[in-house]
Order: C-alpha cells, then structure tokens, then sequence
C-alpha cells in the first residue's frame, strides 16, 4: 500500500471514529435538588392537610399574598398562654384583623412542623383545641414529616413567611419586635409592614428579620 492510499485510510479511520464521538449518547445530568426558600426567589411548592382534613396546596393560592406562620401550641411564644403568647396575648389575632383590611383577598395559614416525642394524632388533637381556645380563624397545616419546614429553613414558632402573588417569596423572619413585653403599645409588627409595602408595590424593607421563639420541634 502507497503512502497515499495509507494516508487516504487514516482519514476515513479517524473520520469513523470521530462520528461515532459524536454520536455517543450524552448523560442526562441529575436534576439538581430542590433549593431552600430565599427571600426573592420562588417559595417552595407545598401541600398538606389542615386539622380538618382539608387539603392546601401553595398553587391554590396563586395570585394572591400568603403569610404562613410556624405554630406550635405548646410554645410559650406561639400558643402556650402567657404574656409572651403571640397567640394567647391577642396579637396574632389583632396582625390577621389587620391584614384583612389591608387586602381582603390575603391568605393566611399556619403551619405545625412538631414532630418530638409527639404522634400525628396528638398534634392535630392539640391544634384544634388551640384553634378553638384561641379563636383562630385560619387553618393550621400539619407538616408531621418536616418536609415543609425544612424546605424554607423554619426556625422557630413562630418564623414568619410572606409570599407575594407571583409566588415569589418577599419576607422572612420575626413576627414582630416584642418578643418579651405584651403590655407594651409601640410594637412594630414586620408582616404588617411588608404586606402594606407589598399592596403599595414596593418591596418591603427590612426583607429579613432575626426570628424569636420556640425552636421547631421536628422529629428525628
């Protein structure tokens, strides 16, 4: 065989080889795992069941602004009665009373991530009484397996959550800035706020706010 032909053959080889290259399936890369809530970006989807057994899911609500508040009726902050109580003092009531009037279409849910050394049934047991003791006139959603609360990083009880009507997740953080005194009439409420901001079309600021209270009691 020539020099020619030779250097003809090596060619035609390594054009076969380089189609077969390209030719080659390409992996299908691991879909990336779902990222934690942030402040700006999209909220995680969610479904769970409130103590009635009704069913909410994050997309039943599109278009309108969502507060979700993390509860746990035995938290001294959250439910438990005392002067600390966001419940038990009336605020968080006085905060939906509110809420209403600045938008009558706001949705507002919480939502109980308490697992411990608790059952299902005990928890949705325990909620319905503080639903009644309290006067709560929002639903609270049972996240028994954590998923919920570990998507958007929930601290404490409570740990506030605002969502816009585009689904996109605007405030995190403190219910307001009284987490000791009850008695006192200067509170600054975060949610109310950033919600007033929100229905301006602005957006709110502070975004942020160190949450107080109980820490989550999730299960191991």
């Amino acid at each position: 065989m020539n020099i020619t032909m030779r250097a003809t053959w090596s060619v035609i080889v390594l054009t076969a080889i380089a189609s077969l290259v390209v030719a080659a399936p390409v992996p299908t890369p691991t879909p990336a795992a779902p990222t934690k809530a942030k402040v700006g970006q999209k909220a995680p989807a969610f479904s769970l069941t409130d103590t009635d057994g009704k069913q909410h899911a994050l997309k039943d609500y599109a278009g309108k602004i969502v507060v979700l508040e993390w509860f746990n009726a035995d938290c001294p902050f959250s439910g438990k009665d005392g002067r600390k109580s966001v419940h038990a003092t009336g605020r968080a009531a006085a905060l939906r009373k509110q809420l209403k009037i600045v938008d009558p279409g706001i949705v507002y849910l919480l939502i109980d991530s308490t697992a411990h050394r608790k059952t299902k049934p005990d928890i949705i047991a325990t909620d319905k009484a503080a639903r009644t003791q309290w006067k709560i006139d929002a639903p609270i959603l049972i996240d028994f397996d954590g998923k919920v609360g570990r998507a958007y990083s929930a601290k404490t009880t409570p740990h506030m959550f605002i969502i816009d009507e585009a689904g996109v997740l605007r405030y995190e953080g403190a219910f307001d800035d009284n987490q000791r005194n009850a008695d006192r009439d200067d509170t600054t409420n975060y949610v109310l706020a950033a919600v007033k901001k929100l229905k301006a079309g602005e957006s709110p600021s502070p975004s942020h706010v160190k949450q107080w209270g109980c820490s989550v009691k999730y299960g191991l």
